[in-house]
């Protein structure tokens, strides 16, 4: 399974890709994460690729580059991290997964990791 961690921050990039390989190798889930630092970036993955996606580009990008994911790729799971509650509504619309808002913290990530994996 492939994880895909979308933010245009790089402490915060680094820190979701190290918290998710620890989430990783408790639940021994054989999973890679790749870092992605623009909307562009994410644009060019293939459908398919990536199974589960964070994405917090930061404001309306970041939104617009989920849906952009989401209407390319149903299946992907999808979680949205944004600094508002402003997107939150639109996400559950669009099917995401979770919605976190920052700051970002492991116990977010566990719990988004479940509701992502329940749907495998």
């Amino acid at each position: 399974m492939k994880l895909a961690v979308c933010t245009a921050q790089a402490e915060e990039r680094d820190r979701l890709c190290e918290w998710l390989g620890q989430y990783c190798r408790l639940c021994s889930l054989p999973m890679t994460v790749e870092c992605i630092d623009t909307p562009q970036q994410l644009s060019r993955q293939m459908p398919g690729a990536i199974q589960i996606a964070y994405i917090g580009f930061g404001s309306s990008a970041g939104f617009l580059a989920a849906r952009a994911l989401r209407e390319r790729d149903r299946a992907c799971r999808i979680i949205l991290i944004d600094d508002t509650t402003q997107y939150a509504i639109q996400g559950l619309h669009l099917h995401f997964a979770d919605f976190i808002l920052r700051p970002v913290e492991f116990r977010h990530v566990t719990r988004s990791m479940r509701l992502a994996l329940e749907r495998f």
